[in-house]
């Protein structure tokens, strides 16, 4: 999972990504937020590079959450080229986590 930042162009971001996306927007003193890192690091390594997963703390990527209306944490936006398809809110477990991606990406069904 690779952290990201109020300061990516989100446009260019979202356009140029190679792979769906998942944001899981965090705070540090999160608890529920710190119980969900593994599994999605566990999800992504499963996953093999067929999606892409990124970190947004909300106390330092406000217009990002604002962006997104992402208004609970832990919340997990999906995006499929280009378009968000799906948010999930609060904590799960990797079956679940796997379960929404299946139906949250499109274009993952395909391949």
């Amino acid at each position: 999972m690779k952290p990201i930042t109020d300061a990516i162009q989100l446009s260019d971001f979202l356009s140029t990504a190679p792979a769906p996306i998942i944001i899981k927007f965090e705070a540090k003193w999160c608890q529920p937020c710190k119980a969900m890192t593994p599994i999605l690091e566990e999800v992504e390594k499963e996953l093999d590079g067929k999606v892409m997963v990124y970190t947004a703390n909300v106390e330092h990527c406000s217009n990002l959450a604002q962006r997104f209306k992402i208004n609970q944490i832990p919340a997990l936006v999906a995006i499929d080229n280009g378009m968000v398809t799906a948010v999930k809110t609060g904590a799960a477990k990797k079956s679940d986590i796997l379960s929404w991606i299946e139906l949250a990406l499109p274009s993952l069904q395909k391949s």
